[in-house]
């Protein structure tokens, strides 16, 4: 290998390491970072020789702009399926705040902060399907089909036109749609079970309903819970669809 290709490697491990350290499952606290790096150099070697044009000698400050724009290509590509990916999160977060949940949570690994109970459970259940349908694979092919659009000595226009930007307020529009599709059976139930209550406290103002209400909330949360459990899966499918189409969408943003 000549100096042409140890450049090619080198933007080609920031891409790649810069994609592991905001795309889902990859980016997890719970994989040590020698890993990552480790499993990062590895994809670098085997891209390297798919170079058609290696990187020649360029100025010092010509290849300090190639780093800034691969490790901005990798952020990018892998922050669109970690936006989508987080819908389920907040569709745990607001079930938690209904159900008297928010006041209980434990460390997520992933994020590195504390979470709901249920938005913890939601993640993992999540994260277990991605990886049973092989969307791990389907993250590394895409960060790998990045070099086939967006050559190593690219621009990038779309960082600068604002095309990008829309596309990502896009991306937070879906994960805010899909996290209340997958919160509102259980959301309205909810309601209706507080409208409920309160007729009830109303007309019978001898019972405790302060005791009364939090456990039966609860019960009842698990009860449609496990009813509407298929549908869950289901928008999850719709959920990996849209993050594999929003990956493939940046790529043809940034290699238009």
């Amino acid at each position: 290998m000549d100096t042409a290709y140890w450049w090619s490697f080198l933007l080609i491990f920031v891409r790649i390491t810069s994609f592991m350290v905001s795309v889902p499952i990859f980016s997890g606290r719970q994989i040590p970072t020698a890993y990552k790096i480790g499993f990062s150099a590895i994809l670098g070697i085997l891209c390297v020789g798919m170079v058609k044009e290696p990187i020649a000698a360029l100025p010092q400050g010509t290849i300090m702009i190639l780093i800034l724009k691969e490790f901005l290509v990798g952020i990018v590509l892998g922050l669109a399926a970690n936006i989508l990916l987080n819908s389920v999160q907040l569709a745990g977060s607001i079930l938690d705040m209904q159900i008297g949940f928010s006041m209980a949570s434990l460390f997520d690994p992933n994020f590195g902060t504390t979470s709901q109970l249920t938005g913890r459970f939601k993640n993992i259940l999540a994260i277990l399907v991605l990886l049973a349908v092989n969307g791990h694979h389907m993250l590394i092919q895409g960060v790998m089909a990045s070099f086939d659009w967006i050559p190593l000595d690219q621009t990038v226009p779309a960082f600068t036109d604002g095309r990008l930007s829309l596309f990502l307020l896009e991306c937070l529009k879906q994960m805010f749609m899909i996290g209340f599709m997958m919160a509102a059976p259980i959301l309205g139930a909810m309601f209706l079970t507080d409208a409920a209550m309160g007729i009830l406290a109303k007309t019978v103002p001898q019972m405790n309903f302060f005791s009364v209400a939090p456990p039966l909330k609860i019960l009842l949360h698990f009860i449609l819970y496990i009813v509407i459990l298929p549908s869950f899966f289901y928008l999850l499918k719709i959920l990996f669809e849209n993050m594999f189409d929003a990956m493939s969408a940046i790529l043809k943003i940034m290699g238009a």
